[in-house]
């Protein structure tokens, strides 16, 4: 994953976690959900394709507990690639 998107995916991650997890009732906060969440879809697009398990979990979610999990997951999943593998990688 390149750095650019690892910065992104972490800033979206920590505004998405100041969303009422359960309660988008209002209407401010749920485009800025919206907002964010297409972010993160336009990123995963990117590093993955729209045929992704990430892609289509987030695509199909109302839920701004599951989009913060799936993008730490990738997030933590990026940060356990040793340095050697990720300069072969490159």
């Amino acid at each position: 994953m390149s750095f650019h998107f690892s910065t992104e995916l972490s800033q979206l991650s920590r505004e998405i976690k100041h969303f009422p997890f359960y309660d988008l009732s209002s209407t401010k906060d749920e485009v800025k959900f919206k907002d964010s969440k297409e972010k993160v879809l336009s990123i995963l697009k990117e590093m993955y394709g729209e045929t992704s398990r990430e892609f289509r979990v987030v695509e199909l979610t109302a839920s701004p507990a599951t989009v913060v999990k799936v993008v730490d997951h990738i997030l933590g999943r990026t940060h356990m690639i040793p340095a050697n593998a990720k300069v072969v990688n490159l």
